[in-house]
């Protein structure tokens, strides 16, 4: 395995880097503070960063997208976050769906839906958790057919890019031998509610609850028949990459505010970057994360390989946004009382990793999945 980047990729991250500290750096703390993103801020935001890519990443240029792999594209997410993450959420949830969508076999569906998604001009998201049901996936929102419509009941949880998607691929269980089945919900055409939820962590990227009472979806917008479950399940693999590797982006930008605080801070007439535990402290932050990131580019050539990686997959999620925690607190430590404050970043470092070892499957779930992987026996119950 070779993890040097190409000439193209060492230069887009370096591009993005200037851009992020230039301008969205300065105005992180304040939108994050404000609280939610609306849509219009999420598609401003959108529009002014597609021309690095971060819009429909993986979509292939001959559909419209960045055309980029799956490292690549984890480059963009790293700087990111370590800017701003709530921001980075927004971008991770809308291209995991758009990618779903670029992938779609409904043709006529993907033709209509994929320009507006892969132009930066509409807001993609996808509903499965609900309020007594998460990795088991044994939903209760069902989809009852009458006609050439879906009639769909129920509550979704969690569900990020909520309150500002235009499009949400909802997973519900039909009556009929098809089982499990994902649609896409139009908001403009199918309502339905929306409330937003106060979280500890990413605070300005909307995070809601969905209510679906006898919302009406066309039978045209089924995104499959059958097997919704299983390919729900297959496409969290590429989602908990990415969240991986925002855990990465965070700790990094963590160690270099707590590397520049060591240095600047005196005591005992001295920079605490001098004291032995401060120094401690630096170097497990350092070898944690990069042990994180290593994982994390493993599992990225495996995926750009095409060489299945479920278990290399669920090491980088579980590894990496533990790290995450570690990490971040360790940074809050080497502030002192300072690292407490919202005067000083490392805080919403900290809330924001702790947000990330939750979704996509907790840590315990990852461990299960890396045991069944390893041992060959199934777990869950």
């Amino acid at each position: 395995m070779d993890f040097g980047f190409t000439a193209e990729q060492k230069a887009l991250r370096e591009t993005v880097r200037r851009y992020m500290n230039d301008k969205i750096a300065p105005i992180a703390d304040d939108y994050d503070r404000r609280g939610f993103l609306t849509k219009q801020e999420a598609l401003g935001f959108m529009q002014q960063l597609k021309p690095f890519g971060f819009v429909a990443s993986e979509v292939p240029v001959e559909l419209g997208g960045a055309g980029l792999d799956c490292m690549t594209s984890g480059i963009l997410i790293e700087e990111i976050m370590r800017v701003y993450a709530s921001l980075g959420n927004v971008f991770v949830i809308g291209n995991d769906n758009i990618n779903l969508i670029a992938r779609c076999d409904n043709a006529p569906l993907r033709d209509r839906i994929l320009p507006g998604l892969v132009s930066g001009e509409k807001i993609i998201c996808s509903a499965i958790t609900e309020p007594d049901h998460g990795s088991d996936t044994a939903i209760e929102t069902k989809a009852v057919l009458e006609g050439d419509y879906y009639r769909i009941n129920g509550t979704k949880m969690w569900i990020s890019n909520g309150s500002i998607a235009d499009y949400v691929i909802v997973l519900a269980k039909t009556e009929t031998a098809e089982g499990m089945i994902r649609i896409l919900v139009e908001q403009d055409k199918s309502p339905f509610a929306a409330n937003d939820i106060h979280k500890l962590g990413l605070r300005s990227s909307p995070v809601s609850e969905l209510v679906f009472e006898d919302c009406m979806v066309p039978k045209d917008n089924l995104i499959n028949s059958a097997g919704g479950r299983k390919d729900t399940l297959k496409d969290l693999g590429h989602a908990r990459i990415m969240v991986a590797l925002a855990s990465v982006g965070i700790a990094q930008a963590a160690l270099e505010a707590a590397i520049q605080y060591a240095k600047e801070r005196i005591q005992f007439k001295r920079p605490i970057a001098s004291f032995q535990l401060i120094q401690s402290m630096i170097a497990e932050m350092a070898t944690d994360l990069d042990a994180a990131r290593l994982l994390c580019y493993r599992v990225c050539d495996l995926y750009d390989k095409g060489i299945p990686c479920r278990k290399e997959g669920s090491m980088a999620k579980a590894y990496a946004t533990e790290m995450g925690i570690r990490v971040t607190s360790k940074a809050i430590q080497v502030h002192g009382a300072y690292g407490l404050a919202d005067e000083y970043k490392v805080e919403r470092f900290f809330r924001d990793c702790r947000v990330l070892n939750i979704p996509d499957g907790t840590t315990q779930i990852q461990n299960l999945i890396i045991g069944r992987e390893l041992l060959g026996m199934q777990a869950f119950v």
